[in-house]
C-alpha cells in the first residue's frame, strides 16, 4: 500500500487499521504517517543514506529510537577518535562525512510534522470534543431507553464504538502533543 492514510477519513482509517490488525498475511506499505506505522507495522525496512536496505523490528517509534541511538553512538565514536588526536582518523572521518564534524545525515535532520500529522493536529481537539458530546448524548439516551431492549442494545453498541474511537483519538492527540513539544524544543 502506498500512503494508505493520505485520503482517508477517520472512520475509514479505523476500519483499515482494524482490518490490518486481523489480517494474517503480509502487507507492504509506504507511509509518512508515523502514528499509522506505530499502530500497524511489526517491522520496518528503511533505505539508508548509502542506498542499502536495513531491517528494524517494531513500529516507527522503535525505529526512530534505534536510529537515534546508532547516530549517537557514531558521534560518540567519532568524538573518541578525534580525542586521540590522530590526523589519520580525522581524515577518515572527513572522507566518510564529506567534511569534518557530524555526518551529513545527522546535521540537516529537523523534526517536523508530516502532512497528515499537521492536518490531524489542527483538527483533533474539535473531533475529540464532538465525540465526547456524542458519548454523553448516547449515555443520556441509554438511560431513557431502559425498557426498550432493542434500542438499548443498539445504543450500547454505538456508545462502545464512539468510546473506542474517542480512545484512539486521545492516544493520537497525546502523540501529536508530544511531537509538537519536541518540535518546539528543537527550534
Amino acid at each position: 500500500m502506498d500512503e494508505p492514510t493520505n485520503d482517508l477519513d477517520v472512520t475509514t482509517l479505523v476500519i483499515l487499521e482494524d482490518y490490518l490488525d486481523s489480517f494474517d498475511g503480509i502487507v507492504i506499505t509506504v507511509s509518512h504517517d508515523r502514528y499509522f506505522l506505530d499502530r500497524i507495522v511489526q517491522r520496518i525496512f528503511a533505505f539508508e543514506e548509502n542506498g542499502s536496505l536495513k531491517q528494524y523490528e517494531g513500529g516507527y517509534t522503535d525505529y526512530a529510537l534505534r536510529r537515534y541511538m546508532e547516530e549517537t553512538a557514531a558521534e560518540t565514536g567519532e568524538a573518541k577518535g578525534k580525542a586521540g588526536g590522530t590526523a589519520g582518523q580525522e581524515a577518515a572521518d572527513a572522507d566518510r562525512t564529506g567534511k569534518k564534524g557530524k555526518p551529513e545525515h545527522v546535521k540537516g535532520k529537523k523534526l517536523k510534522f508530516t502532512f497528515q500529522e499537521q492536518r490531524d493536529y489542527e483538527t483533533i481537539e474539535g473531533e475529540i470534543a464532538s465525540l465526547e458530546e456524542k458519548a454523553e448524548r448516547l449515555e443520556a439516551e441509554t438511560a431513557s431507553a431502559a425498557t426498550d431492549f432493542v434500542k438499548l442494545n443498539q445504543l450500547t453498541k454505538e456508545k462502545e464504538e464512539v468510546e473506542a474511537l474517542l480512545e484512539q483519538k486521545m492516544e493520537r492527540w497525546m502523540y501529536l502533543e508530544d511531537l509538537a513539544a519536541r518540535i518546539e524544543a528543537e527550534n
